[in-house]
């Protein structure tokens, strides 16, 4: 509904939880993983399982799950999509909460649709969603009573089935695509046999109009059922009170006996590899995906399974490592490439290989170059220096967690309880967790992990996906050649070799400046430094974060300094800089170096400024001071990485305007700029127009003179704690004394009224965009006002074109005041449709905005948006 979960493959790869098949070899001095001390876990004599966990982030919220076990791959043939509109209709009509009662009363109360209150289908899962205030006992207790109504009492009445027929199909149209259609084609292909090839969550337009009312109503009776569905509560809770409320609220539910068994469907294992190399026009990367299939191995149980999970973590790091390293080379032959293990879908795990090739004639160099890659650590494994910093990574993942336990929100919490619910998910908590990294990480020797390859490359259960522009269908490789490549014997391997810098991070340290001026500011406890140099620093430390320190950087200047011809450079002077290195590093080596430090900081130069934006734990700030002063001092010009950086946008490009949504967006934005040459959409006959040394050049003006930049750092510091590292990195830092300023380049949105139809794209997929502009006066009053006029109008607009109109799955109302260059403001509406609907959709939704101007907003839509 609000969040399809449809499970496309090349995004499974992304998603991988590090899961192998080492087995759980439970032995004597073997441990039981417990469940945490924090949750409460139970189960109803009805079978409706429940858990409980207290947590005050945030304060007087709290998270409300209910889960069911069930999803579309449970859909009889004629139920295709039903799944996902049960989860529809659950918030169309309850016991308790007629049509749409349960969102106007949830709204009013401050809980937003779309925000606070959602839903998801996938294939064996459906989740609905609710954060709740704990300091409103009304609106909390009713919560428990919606959750209870859509695990039994859903209505089904059947004009509100009608009604949801055409959201449900403006929910399908928004995935048609090129993706889509590819998926179409390739899920039957590896997937063969498999009832997940045929049980896309969507479903099918056809279905969706003509489905019985009764199909429906039999597929919530059959599935949503106590032994199928789990209630969570995560937040700032009263555990033994709300223990209560779920046993009053839930335990009155039947039992059911006799009823279908709930079926867990797997993958069939084949001994031929499966091979899929499709083309569509509006395709944009030729991507690569290679999957050995295993064995799904059981969620660990015990503490030697956990440190199996480890293990494997370990592998997936190091291997991506060199696949990066290969990719930030001007020789490689993709874009990306990913090597990882983990879970797949059903009862498989996959070792699965993934690239994104430069064109088509590289798709087959890439597949070699994974394999290789692969058959290196297989036949070498890794080295000791690789794992060394792997550790050191993994582990500050895991202390970065454990040092946030009690600043954890309720909703990443919620997430490890519902799969501890669906697939047995060890939930020790994150005391425990950090605990076993910290007791297995320095015990696990090299050997560990280069052997556990050797068990998953095969030439069975083996499947390959090629998705690639239409346009290079001539120059790809066929199935043929693939599966010869695939078995081909790789020889002639020489041993990885991991090159460390020894050079330090900074090659000249900097002599400190001093702090020459300090304001407080108690009201909003903050402090103003002034340095030698002239720079300032804002300062305010918090507590909302135990382990976080944001900060950035501002200065007036940016691109507008520049002329059109210099614009592109300028644009890119910062990501140019930025990949190739610091010092004497160039960018691989500077990844070695910060492996196991939570760090972040990249300089970026906009139209109107130029900075940084980062951010670090206390402990590694030092390191981030380090980086800035480096990005001022010792920026670094590399060759090779901007030929990389020159054939990623080739790539991002040459198929762009083949892709309707990219067509749409650039066409937008440069028509919302009354065709200024800044906002012309970027294309390959003017990359000749980007300069290495003209953007090097920017870049070192725009960080030459540090006086009139603005530095702010909110976190977990004390003003002792950073004072000495401002001293050193900024406040030593150059100045010129220039004292610039933005220049006004006359970006300015049209005026008079403009209609533009831009046609791309073979679906019934239309995209609408209304922009109003104009000229104002800033004030922080007009802005929020604004901002709640925009909230007011959209619930209005919901209400019509989704709810009353089946038109469209959800329309987007945005509006700001900008001060700069100019005060102006601009509002935009934007939703997807049919294209037969768009005049009447524009024409409702012009009426409201009369209707608006007119009368103003209902004042129940403006108390829900305040």
């Amino acid at each position: 509904m609000k969040r399809l979960a449809l499970l496309y493959l090349f995004s499974l790869i992304a998603a991988c939880v590090t899961l192998t098949a080492l087995g759980q070899q439970k032995t004597t001095a073997d441990k039981i993983l417990p469940i945490s001390p924090q949750v409460k876990k139970g189960k109803l004599p009805n079978g409706i399982t429940y858990y409980i966990r207290k947590n005050t982030e945030p304060k007087n919220r709290a998270e409300l799950r209910l889960v069911v076990h069930a999803g579309s791959i449970l859909e009889n043939d004629n139920q295709v999509g039903l799944a996902h509109f049960t989860e529809h209709m659950s918030f169309n009509g309850t016991k308790n909460f007629a049509k749409n009662e349960l969102i106007n009363f949830l709204e009013k109360n401050g809980v937003q649709f779309g925000a606070d209150l959602n839903a998801y289908t996938s294939f064996d899962e459906t989740v609905y969603m609710l954060q709740l205030p704990t300091d409103s006992p009304e609106v909390f207790k009713k919560g428990f009573q919606i959750v209870e109504d859509w695990a039994h009492n859903v209505s089904f009445d059947n004009t509100e089935i009608d009604k949801e027929r055409g959201v449900v199909i403006e929910e399908w149209r928004l995935g048609l695509g090129a993706a889509e259609r590819m998926r179409s084609k390739y899920f039957p292909v590896i997937l063969k046999g498999s009832r997940y090839s045929v049980r896309s969550p969507i479903g099918t337009k056809a279905n969706l109009d003509t489905f019985k009312y009764e199909t429906i109503k039999k597929f919530y009776k059959d599935w949503y059922r106590p032994d199928l569905e789990a209630v969570i509560v995560v937040g700032d809770v009263n555990v033994d009170e709300v223990e209560k409320m779920i046993k009053d609220h839930f335990s009155s539910i039947p039992k059911r006996t006799e009823e279908r068994p709930r079926v867990k469907y797997g993958v069939p294992s084949h001994k031929d590899t499966y091979v899929s190399i499709l083309t569509d026009p509006e395709q944009q990367y030729n991507v690569l995906q290679v999957y050995y299939m295993q064995p799904s191995i059981p969620e660990a149980t015990t503490e030697n399974g956990y440190r199996n999970d480890i293990i494997r973590e370990l592998f997936n790091e190091m291997v991506n490592d060199r696949l990066e390293e290969i990719s930030q080379k001007p020789d490689a032959p993709f874009l990306q490439g990913y090597s990882n293990y983990g879970k797949f879908l059903g009862d498989k795990d996959a070792l699965s290989l993934y690239a994104v090739a430069k064109n088509g004639e590289s798709v087959a160099k890439s597949t070699e170059t994974l394999l290789t890659e692969n058959e290196r650590v297989r036949k070498y494994g890794f080295t000791s220096t690789e794992l060394e910093r792997a550790k050191k990574s993994v582990l500050s993942n895991m202390e970065n967690a454990y040092n946030e336990r009690d600043k954890t929100r309720s909703s990443e919490l919620v997430q490890e309880l519902i799969d501890n619910y669906l697939d047995n998910e060890p939930i020790p908590g994150i005391e425990y967790e950090y605990g076993l990294y910290q007791k297995f990480l320095p015990g696990i020797k090299l050997q560990e992990v280069n052997s556990i390859i050797k068990q998953w490359i095969k030439p069975t259960d083996r499947d390959v996906v090629v998705l690639a522009p239409e346009s290079d269908k001539s120059k790809l490789i066929s199935e043929k050649e693939m599966l010869a490549l695939l078995n081909k014997p790789i020889e002639n391997l020489k041993p990885y070799e991991d090159k460390v810098s020894n050079s330090p991070l900074l090659v000249k340290e900097p002599t400190p400046g001093t702090i020459t001026n300090e304001k407080k500011y108690d009201a909003i406890g903050t402090t103003v430094w002034t340095l030698s140099n002239g720079a300032r620093v804002i300062l305010k430390p918090t507590n909302f974060k135990n382990d976080e320190v944001q900060f950035s950087a501002i200065s007036p200047g940016g691109t507008s300094l520049y002329s059109n011809a210099d614009y592109l450079s300028a644009n890119l002077a910062a990501p140019v800089t930025y990949y190739g290195g610091l010092g004497n590093m160039d960018i691989q080596s500077l990844q070695k170096e910060l492996a196991g430090k939570q760090v972040n900081v990249e300089p970026g130069i906009t139209a109107l400024n130029q900075g940084f934006t980062g951010s670090s734990t206390p402990k590694d700030l030092g390191t981030a001071f380090q980086l800035m002063y480096g990005y001022f001092t010792e920026p670094r010009k590399d060759t090779n990485m901007f030929k990389v950086l020159q054939q990623q946008l080739v790539v991002s490009l040459t198929n762009k305007g083949k892709d309707p949504s990219s067509v749409f967006s650039d066409s937008v934005q440069y028509i919302m700029s009354d065709y200024n040459p800044r906002s012309k959409p970027l294309s390959l006959d003017r990359l000749g127009e980007l300069s290495l040394d003209k953007s090097y050049s920017i870049y070192k003006d725009r960080y030459a003179d540090a006086d009139d930049f603005i530095f702010t750092f909110v976190g977990n510091f004390s003003l002792d704690s950073i004072k000495p590292f401002v001293e050193k990195y900024l406040a030593s830092l150059p100045t010129q004394g220039r004292k610039e300023t933005w220049k006004d380049v006359g970006i300015r949105a049209p005026k008079g009224i403009i209609n533009k139809v831009i046609k791309k794209g073979q679906e019934n997929k239309s995209s609408v965009r209304l922009s109003f502009t104009g000229m104002t006066t800033y004030s922080d009053i007009e802005a929020t006002q604004l901002t709640q006029m925009c909230d007011a109008l959209a619930i209005k607009l919901r209400e019509v074109l989704r709810e009353d109109q089946g038109g469209v799955y959800g329309v987007g109302v945005h509006g700001a005041i900008s001060r700069e260059p100019v005060n102006s403001y601009g509002i935009t509406i934007s939703f997807g449709c049919a294209t037969e609907n768009i005049d009447k959709l524009i024409g409702l939704t012009l009426d409201e905005i009369h209707n608006l101007k007119q009368n103003g907003a209902p004042q129940v839509n403006v108390d829900k948006a305040g």
